[in-house]
């Protein structure tokens, strides 16, 4: 995968600490921008791994940036933060924050990284947080790393939120739609702005403003999931189309399509977390945030959903046999985390139903004794079939075989990629949320009647 590479406005020695889709992404695409890179993992695996030139994710074009950054010397890997820090000009935190049961942001290993970073460090030093956190962190990560630093040594902590988007992660490094910095000077907002292109849209502010963005904007996008799934949910009652509905909602110019389909909800890393995150900051304030609190009710809701149709279509879910393709909480990646399909998964195992699964990448250890090798060995005999991923594979796939494959006939296809028309030829029953079953009743037309009489009437 070939990207334009443009010009920072200064080269300069980084560290980034993690490696991790975030931080493995950022250290191999600044590398490519002509920077010195060291990156630091400690995980030992993860780091064999890295050391041999290949990357632990399954990220695209991730592999030849990694390549490239360490045939030409600007990228390496080590297990030391004092390999890493007493060189470096910027560095890059890119370690887990990974929600607690309350739903705010588990900050100890952004901590630890911070104080470790600031003890290595032999002369002023600027820290950048990448990391997803809660406004007021950065400036937390500034009394820690003043407190761990040696005598006579300056950190200046600032805010630099990531934007990338998983399975587009390097695309969006170098296409941004905006980069963001938070600093409460101007010297420290500038060392890190000055390493990223000036033709990139570059957003400077203050460091609680910029670590609210992040949440903000992944906020933004959940609710719009979330709005599509609940007209979604309408249009089952009413006899609409949700895909009609929503395409014609987003041919607004003020709206717009991104993030507007319906589905088995979102999941990955990031949104889930995100808006977690914001409520709970927000109640920690005494601040109620209900629209965000909404977009995760019914994203828990059309998870239960895809169940519960199911459990309709075939009367019960104990002793049946469910096939589920696709385990990724969407195509293009192996990113299992908090993903619609496996708690679908889960949730058939726990009704009583027996599960065999199938995804082209994603292979996750809790569920990895029920995956087949294919999507066929895994719909064999199966009384119903659920597709949760929108792998471009499984729309390519023979309904004919499928049919022939399975022991029943209903196939819930939550991401439409299958042709329905195709498969009712064959025998088999698609239910696509968002449609309405032929046997559905519609009583909403009775209201309009009565009002329309009303009106004669009077």
């Amino acid at each position: 995968m070939q990207h334009p590479r443009p010009t920072p406005k200064r080269r300069a020695d980084i560290c980034v600490v993690g490696a991790g889709y975030v931080g493995l992404t950022a250290a191999a695409c600044f590398a490519a921008l002509g920077h010195r890179v060291r990156c630091v993992e400690h995980d030992e695996d993860r780091l064999a791994t890295l050391r041999r030139g290949e990357s632990p994710i399954y990220e695209p074009g991730l592999d030849a940036l990694i390549e490239e950054g360490m045939s030409s010397g600007r990228l390496s890997f080590t297990g030391a933060i004092d390999d890493a820090v007493p060189d470096a000009d910027v560095a890059f935190l890119c370690v887990g924050t990974p929600p607690r049961a309350d739903g705010h942001p588990d900050l100890r290993q952004l901590a630890a990284a911070a104080g470790q970073v600031a003890a290595a460090a032999t002369g002023d030093l600027v820290v950048a947080v990448k990391s997803t956190v809660p406004p007021g962190t950065c400036e937390a990560m500034q009394l820690l790393s003043e407190e761990a630093a040696g005598p006579g040594v300056r950190i200046s902590v600032a805010s630099n939120p990531e934007f990338l988007r998983e399975s587009q992660a390097v695309s969006d490094f170098f296409h941004p739609d905006r980069v963001v910095v938070g600093a409460d000077d101007e010297a420290t907002g500038s060392s890190v702005a000055s390493l990223y292109p000036s033709e990139w849209p570059m957003l400077r502010c203050d460091r609680r403003s910029s670590e609210l963005i992040k949440y903000a904007s992944n906020t933004f996008l959940a609710v719009k999931i979330s709005f599509a799934n609940e007209v979604a949910g309408l249009c089952e009652h009413v006899g609409a189309d949700a895909a009609s509905v929503l395409a014609g909602v987003g041919m607004d110019q003020r709206i717009g399509p991104s993030f507007l389909g319906h589905g088995p909800g979102f999941g990955g890393s990031c949104l889930t977390k995100d808006v977690s995150g914001l409520v709970a900051t927000g109640a920690a304030l005494g601040f109620s945030t209900p629209v965000a609190q909404a977009a995760l009710d019914i994203n828990t809701w059309a998870r239960g959903r895809v169940v519960d149709q199911l459990a309709t279509s075939l009367g019960s879910l104990a002793g049946t046999r469910i096939a589920v393709l696709g385990l990724a909480f969407k195509p293009g990646t192996d990113d299992v985390r908090d993903s619609p399909a496996v708690t679908i998964v889960e949730r058939l195992l726990a009704r009583g139903a027996s599960v065999s699964t199938f995804d082209p990448v994603a292979d996750p250890a809790a569920i990895r004794h029920l995956k087949q090798p294919d999507a066929y060995r895994a719909v064999s005999d199966a009384d119903a079939v659920v597709i949760a991923t929108a792998w471009p594979e499984f729309a390519l796939l023979d309904v004919v075989r499928l049919h022939s494959a399975m022991r029943g006939r209903v196939v819930v296809d939550t991401v439409g990629v299958l042709d329905p028309a195709a498969a009712a030829r064959v025998g088999l029953d698609v239910i696509i949320p968002g449609r309405s079953t032929p046997d559905t009743f519609h009583p909403v037309v009775v209201s309009p009647l009565e009002w329309a009489l009303d009106a004669v009437l009077a």
